[in-house]
C-alpha cells in the first residue's frame, strides 16, 4: 500500500530500530485544519478511506456504512473511474433496481468478439429523439437483422402501421390497408393502382 501524506497533513512517525536517523512515517492523524471525512456522532457507523487532491480540494473514497437496515458501499471518483477484469465479472442484484444515469456524455458499450445477449422477464422500453440500427456482413455471417415475437411485432410511423401476428400480416395507412394471411391478399383503398 503507498499512500503519501499531502502537504499539511499531520503524521505519526516512528523510527526503524529506533534509531533518529531512520525515521518512518507510521500514520496520519486528524487536527483542526484536517478534520475527518465525517462528524460524530453522525458517521459512527461509517469506515472511509478518502484520499485528498494534490493542490486540490477533491478527493477520492471507499465509504463503508454499516448502519443495520442502512448497510451501504459507496466509491466515489474525484474525475474519471477506469476498471480492468483479466477473465470474467459477474454483477447480481438480489432485489430492488438498477439506475445508470450519464448526465453529460455518451455510453459505448463495444463486444469485441462474440456475441450480446438479453434475457428480460417482462417489457423493455427504451425512448430516443432517433434510432440507428446498422447490420454488417462479414466474410462467415451475413448481414441480417432477426426479429422475432410470440404474438405480435407492431411499427408505426404517424399514420401508417405494419402489424405481424399470428394470423396474418397488415399494412394499413389513413383508411387503406392490406391484409396479408393464410387465405389469401386483401386490398381496401378509396383508390388501387397497379402496375
Amino acid at each position: 500500500m503507498l499512500a503519501i501524506p499531502r502537504i499539511g497533513q499531520e503524521v505519526v512517525v516512528d523510527f526503524l530500530h529506533g534509531d533518529p536517523d531512520q525515521p518512518i512515517v507510521t500514520g496520519r492523524t486528524y487536527h483542526a485544519s484536517n478534520i475527518p471525512p465525517g462528524a460524530l456522532p453522525g458517521s459512527k457507523t461509517q469506515m472511509a478511506f478518502r484520499s485528498k487532491t494534490h493542490k486540490g480540494e477533491g478527493y477520492n473514497e471507499l465509504l463503508f456504512e454499516d448502519a443495520k437496515g442502512s448497510e451501504q458501499l459507496s466509491l466515489h471518483a474525484q474525475k474519471d473511474m477506469h476498471t480492468t477484469v483479466k477473465d470474467a465479472q459477474s454483477l447480481v442484484v438480489e432485489a430492488g433496481n438498477r439506475t445508470l444515469t450519464i448526465q453529460k456524455g455518451d455510453e459505448f458499450k463495444t463486444v469485441t468478439e462474440g456475441n450480446l445477449t438479453e434475457s428480460i422477464c417482462q417489457a423493455r422500453s427504451t425512448t430516443a429523439n432517433a434510432v440507428s440500427v446498422t447490420t454488417n456482413a462479414n466474410g462467415t455471417v451475413p448481414g441480417t437483422q432477426l426479429y422475432e415475437a410470440q404474438d405480435a411485432i407492431t411499427l408505426t410511423v404517424g399514420d401508417g402501421t405494419i402489424q405481424m401476428t399470428t394470423d396474418g400480416i397488415l399494412i394499413s395507412f389513413g383508411g387503406s390497408n392490406i391484409t396479408v394471411n393464410g387465405g389469401g391478399v386483401s386490398v381496401n383503398g378509396s383508390q388501387i393502382t397497379l402496375n
